[in-house]
């Protein structure tokens, strides 16, 4: 069921689509060209509304019928665009990257993109540029009140109310309610369905007025109104900023707008010179699929650039996303529009679509398939990828057996510094402690000390200590090393290595008490023992894959992050743990306590490239180039 067709109505959806695309391609000249996306929510609340209303008035509203036309009119386009995004971020996304893409890409296909942003940064961050599908915020907002809508317009319709009052009074509601939060809470206020409501049903008002014959055009009003509307739309576009607090009060620019040049005088200049005009009409029946490619166009080049592409390179890409909006129109949209078999699409579309909503999940469980696709992006020569090359394979780990190993899930390992010899000191603790062996072998060679590694991965070297679960089964394998340990007299060296985030603010009060007197045991043991213990401090950690400092990455795309960061970034996430360790370290004078990152970060600047080699192996972890300049670094002599 349809209602009239008005050209003016498309020639609105190409100015509305024209706005949202100047402020995303050029924010610094279309400042306000977001509210492109209210003017959108009022023509769907109004055609749907009408068409609702058209339906019920002849044969009742027919529910099944009408979200089968949606998804025919809303699926085809859309899972084109997620399909292209996804393949495309194959080859261009980091693992990180993609595992977020996978996530927007099935809350996307879910309509509840608008969720989805909600917990993260807002709409006008910066980072938002770097979300391909961040534009899907608004279509889930639609497609919320498409669900919902009909409904409520039945109910109203049976009982006979007055629908125009019930729907005032909703959408003053929601305008209320958005006033108040666009304070309170802005990223709510722009991406809650409740918030937007009163935009769609300011759409929806406009129908029940034109249903009872109140918007014929018969007064200076509605003649005058078109031309207000269309200077609203113009200044709003033009002079509304980010900085302001929108939505809200203000969002009634766009909406009034809106209303005017759709409820004024359908034969005004504005409606049929401007907003009809076949141009206008043309940018119109495509505004969907062309809404749909430009964001995620612009959002990969921002990506690839590494910041805002060039004016020239935006350009482009607006031309190549009217380019992919006509073929999609033409070649998928109007074919299927055509189609006889219509509810034989609409199951093949929907089945799509949860396939589509599936396997972003799927990315995003598997942490943007990393061990599949993300250390083949990045290319390196052979000098820089020895740095990388895994531990075992590089035949610094062997498979050689022993008494005591340091355990892997997968492998265990046996390093002595000087085999032929029994070792007199000893590094315990978890992955890192095994990745700063080679560095701290060397320390202690100068020294005269020989010495050994036990441990296990993900395992801090305290009694009785295990984090909730213990999933890596940290106990009792970590008390019987400790003790094997103290009851060995030739070892009179001990050092405590292990990474330092596994305990935070958030930890519960259990936690953090096993934590301290795990570690107040440990101490206690091995003092008492007569060994010589060295407490490490976490050694900073890139935080990111550090190859991308010296590997070429696909399509030329920049490196996203500096390969310096600050110390202070990184102390912030390990504070707490340190905090809680020095209460108990006070207890044992004897004890020293090493800063390793002396040596990573002078004057607080920490740089992941040292003459020309990576100190980090990966996100956390040294490389055998950084444990060996580590250790060169420190001095266990006194």
């Amino acid at each position: 069921m349809t209602i009239a067709y008005r050209a003016d109505i498309d020639g609105l959806r190409a100015l509305a689509v024209l706005s949202v695309i100047g402020f995303h391609a050029f924010p610094e000249i279309f400042t306000g060209g977001f509210i492109g996306v209210d003017i959108f929510f009022v023509i769907s609340g109004y055609l749907i509304t009408g068409i609702l209303l058209t339906e019920s008035a002849t044969q009742g509203i027919g529910f099944l019928a009408f979200y089968a036309r949606r998804a025919l009119r809303i699926f085809p386009a859309l899972i084109l665009v997620l399909g292209a995004c996804l393949l495309t971020g194959w080859y261009t996304l980091l693992a990180e990257e993609y595992k977020q893409l996978g996530k927007h890409l099935a809350f996307g296909a879910a309509f509840v993109g608008n969720f989805s942003f909600w917990f993260e940064a807002g709409y006008f961050d910066r980072l938002s540029e770097a979300k391909p599908l961040l534009h899907l915020w608004s279509l889930g907002i639609e497609e919320q009140f498409y669900i919902v809508w009909p409904f409520v317009l039945w109910l109203i319709l049976k009982n006979r109310r007055s629908g125009e009052r019930i729907v005032i009074a909703l959408a003053l509601l929601s305008l209320i309610f958005a006033s108040l939060m666009v304070f309170l809470d802005r990223t709510q206020a722009f991406y809650s369905p409740v918030t937007r409501a009163w935009e769609l049903l300011a759409g929806a008002f406009l129908a029940f007025r034109r249903q009872g014959g109140a918007c014929s055009p018969c007064s200076r009003m509605q003649s005058f109104g078109p031309v207000a509307g269309l200077s609203l739309a113009l200044v709003g576009g033009l002079y509304i900023q980010a900085v302001f607090p929108f939505p809200g009060l203000l969002a009634l620019v766009p909406v009034i707008s809106a209303m005017l040049l759709i409820g004024g005088n359908q034969g005004s200049w504005v409606n049929q010179r401007v907003l009809a005009h076949p141009l206008m009409v043309k940018i119109g029946l495509i505004s969907y699929p062309l809404y749909l490619w430009h964001w995620p166009l612009l959002s990969f080049a921002f990506i690839l650039e590494g910041g805002r592409p060039t004016p020239a390179i935006r350009l482009m890409l607006v031309a190549v996303s009217f380019l992919l909006a006509i073929l999609t129109y033409q070649l998928l949209e109007k074919p299927l529009k055509r189609t006889r078999r219509k509810y034989v699409v609409v199951i093949i579309l929907v089945t799509l679509m949860t396939g589509l909503l599936l396997l972003g999940k799927n990315v995003y469980d598997r942490d943007g398939l990393e061990r599949i696709r993300h250390k083949r992006m990045i290319v390196l020569n052979e000098t820089t990828s020895e740095d990388f090359i895994d531990f075992e394979k590089r035949g610094l780990i062997t498979n050689e057996k022993c008494e005591r190993p340091f355990k892997f899930p997968e492998h265990d390992a046996c390093l002595t510094a000087h085999r032929d010899r029994p070792p007199t000191a000893a590094v315990i603790g978890d992955s890192h402690a095994l990745h700063a062996f080679w560095g701290l072998a060397e320390a202690f060679d100068r020294q005269g000390d020989n010495l050994v590694v036990h441990g296990r991965g993900a395992c801090v070297p305290f009694i009785d200590f295990q984090p909730d679960g213990d999933i890596n089964r940290c106990q009792p394998f970590i008390n019987e090393t400790l003790a094997f340990i103290a009851a060995n007299q030739q070892i009179s060296k001990v050092v405590l290595v292990f990474r330092g985030r596994y305990i935070s603010e958030k930890s519960s009060p259990e936690l953090v008490e096993r934590f301290k007197s795990g570690l107040d045991r440990t101490l206690q043991k091995l003092t008492s023992a007569g060994k010589q213990i060295y407490y490490f401090l976490p050694v900073v950690e890139p935080g990111f894959d550090p190859r991308l400092c010296v590997g070429s990455l696909p399509m030329g795309r920049k490196p996203p992050l500096s390969c310096d960061f600050q110390r202070e970034d990184d102390d912030n996430k390990s504070r707490f743990l340190r905090v809680t360790a020095q209460s108990v370290l006070a207890k044992y004078p004897l004890v020293q306590v090493v800063d390793p990152n002396a040596y990573f970060c002078p004057n607080g600047l920490c740089s992941v490239i040292r003459d020309g080699h990576s100190s980090f192996k990966d996100d956390n972890h040294l490389s055998h180039f950084g444990s060996l300049a580590m250790g060169r670094s420190l001095d266990f002599s006194h």
